[in-house]
């Protein structure tokens, strides 16, 4: 636990000095949203309909964005492969690596959600709705995410085979996360998506916990 810790403390320091870098998902969430806003011509009867799926999809590619800095730093500098040396487990450095995607870099995207839904129109229901939905999702979107890192980490710039290999897992988190956030105007938190939801996310870490770890060892000749 005191080694989970002080990676956690570590990699937060990293982003905190690294002039910004964790901000670039923020920019492009931005930039997606305006111009998707501006594509409808400022409709608002259809800026409201699609307010939360816009916002999710938003959340997601931005979180892809910032693919390549969960473990390719460690991986290109050896870091890894020492931390293993000094009794870190695979496991241990995949576990830490989640919650360090997932605090600094998708955290910071759905805290700014009730923000954009002001240019979508949207209410205080449906803010909340897409609010719980977005915390829920958190664990599974910051695995998957973190999985495909590891997979491509040692690649140094893996981009797009990050995409190619994170997107059908995330696209059954989005869609089931979008319906939760629908539906909570009409069953509130109760409602039987949230707990798919839910499910989904502990699916997403139960999978990937183990994947990233084994996908460390490899990249690491271990």
């Amino acid at each position: 636990m005191s080694a989970l810790i002080k990676i956690l403390r570590r990699d937060i320091l990293r982003a905190a000095r690294s002039g910004g870098s964790w901000a670039y998902g923020l920019v492009f969430m931005a930039i997606f949203l305006s111009l998707s806003a501006i594509a409808m011509d400022g409709e608002m009867n259809a800026l409201r309909g699609l307010g939360v799926p816009l916002i999710w999809l938003a959340v997601t590619f931005a979180s892809l964005m910032s693919v390549e800095r969960v473990f390719a730093d460690d991986l290109a500098d050896g870091t890894t492969g020492q931390l293993w040396l000094s009794g870190v487990s695979y496991m241990t450095q995949a576990v830490s690596g989640i919650i360090s995607f997932g605090v600094i870099y998708a955290l910071p995207l759905i805290l700014t959600a009730p923000l954009w839904s002001l240019l979508f129109d949207l209410d205080s229901v449906a803010v909340w709705g897409l609010l719980l939905g977005l915390i829920l999702a958190l664990p599974g979107l910051a695995a998957y995410t973190a999985l495909a890192g590891a997979l491509t980490g040692a690649r140094g710039k893996g981009g797009f085979l990050a995409i190619v290999i994170s997107a059908p897992l995330l696209i059954p988190l989005l869609i089931i996360g979008v319906a939760a956030s629908k539906a909570y105007a009409a069953q509130g938190w109760a409602a039987v998506e949230f707990r798919a939801l839910i499910g989904f996310s502990l699916l997403a870490l139960a999978l990937s916990i183990p994947a990233s770890a084994a996908a460390l060892a490899t990249n690491t000749d271990r």
